[in-house]
């Protein structure tokens, strides 16, 4: 299993219409080949920080064949009005179980 960790730079002032768009289509990552469980959490020093952290059961899984999806696309295509900044995504792996 792997976590990818993306973190949101939100346009300030649209914090809540960022929330209630990605909780509409939170479908894309329920409904995500490999994907185990996923969570959306705020910053609490800077509110329009946000991590979206990604359970996969593996990284390919995520890389090559999830975010060539139509649905990741438009999922994308979704959040990206409400972006300050580019996404900064990273994937790490468990070494203590």
């Amino acid at each position: 299993m792997i976590v990818e960790q993306a973190l949101f730079h939100i346009i300030d002032g649209q914090e809540m219409f960022f929330e209630k768009k990605f909780y509409e289509l939170s479908d894309t990552f329920r409904n995500a080949d490999g994907c185990e469980k996923f969570k959306l959490i705020r910053g609490i020093e800077n509110k329009q920080n946000y991590i979206l952290q990604i359970h996969w059961i593996n990284l390919e899984t995520h890389t090559d064949i999830f975010m060539k999806t139509e649905a990741f696309k438009q999922w994308f295509l979704a959040m990206k009005p409400f972006l300050a900044a580019k996404v900064e995504m990273q994937h790490y792996e468990n070494t203590l179980v």
